[in-house]
């Protein structure tokens, strides 16, 4: 696994690596959860940053609501975008406008937090991811 500069989370290695998307694993509590970018809900030809929680194989679970960042980003702007977040996760989670976010993926326990609003309404479509 890769480490994050300040290695409370990390990159796990995958097999079958998207040319995005990406697994990363807190350190402290040992859950995955997986950062991919989706088509945005409400502009479809826009693209937004997702963060799913994972179960323990790896695989999105389907029972927990995912974090949606804010759209607006265009298909061009991916690559820089979703390289940054991978660069150096704990930075991106670090951003003030990640409070909840960093809150919910570093609670203690999969249950100790609610998972965050993002500001959006539900609706998200996995079709059209990547």
């Amino acid at each position: 696994m890769e480490h994050a500069d300040d290695a409370e989370i990390e990159i796990v290695d995958e097999r079958n690596a998207d040319a995005y998307g990406f697994t990363v694993k807190v350190r402290a509590n040992g859950l995955l959860h997986r950062i991919l970018p989706v088509r945005d809900p409400h502009q479809p030809r826009f693209w937004c940053v997702v963060v799913f929680r994972c179960s323990p194989g790896g695989v999105p679970d389907a029972a927990e609501r995912p974090w949606v960042g804010q759209g607006g980003l265009r298909r061009e702007d991916l690559k820089e975008t979703m390289g940054a977040i991978r660069a150096n996760p704990s930075s991106w989670l670090a951003e003030v406008s990640h409070g909840q976010l960093r809150d919910w993926m570093l609670a203690p326990s999969a249950s100790a937090v609610s998972p965050p609003q993002s500001g959006r309404t539900p609706g998200l479509t996995l079709s059209g991811t990547e």
